[in-house]
């Protein structure tokens, strides 16, 4: 089981906890980019926390502040990473991949067989980063969602 991971920059890879929705959704809110919605505080995130099928993993700076995080859920032999998100000067460090690495083996450990995610249509930096990461658009699917 995954717990602690070294990254190139320096920072250290964890779980995230329920204990942890407070920072989680603090730090996901600092960016435009996240798509964070105003229903996701940390009552909401505490109780995903909490559910097995969840993968959350935070990067944490020597000093503790977080600097990454990833957050995302499976269903059966599918998962997917609802957010993603890096500080600015982290960037372009292997952080975000060690969080996607993360989350991945976490899915695959428990079967999970393809991942899936959201970018937004103007977001281009994300659309390059998770290119680099192996995903690709779907040809041919539209994606249809509402709020409960």
């Amino acid at each position: 089981m995954m717990n602690i991971t070294e990254c190139s920059a320096p920072v250290m890879l964890r779980r995230a906890t329920a204990k942890d929705a407070q920072r989680l959704e603090r730090f996901f809110r600092q960016f435009e980019e996240v798509s964070f919605c105003e229903w996701q505080d940390a009552k909401c995130l505490r109780g995903v926390l909490e559910q097995k099928t969840t993968t959350a993993f935070l990067a944490l700076d020597v000093s503790g502040e977080v600097v990454g995080a990833v957050l995302g859920g499976m269903l059966g032999s599918r998962g997917t990473i609802n957010h993603l998100a890096v500080s600015p000067f982290y960037r372009s460090q292997g952080v975000g991949q060690r969080l996607v690495e993360a989350a991945s083996a976490d899915m695959k450990r428990v079967g999970v067989l393809r991942m899936f995610l959201f970018v937004d249509d103007a977001n281009l930096a994300g659309k390059r980063f998770w290119s680099a990461q192996g995903f690709c658009e779907p040809r041919g699917e539209t994606t249809f969602e509402r709020d409960l």
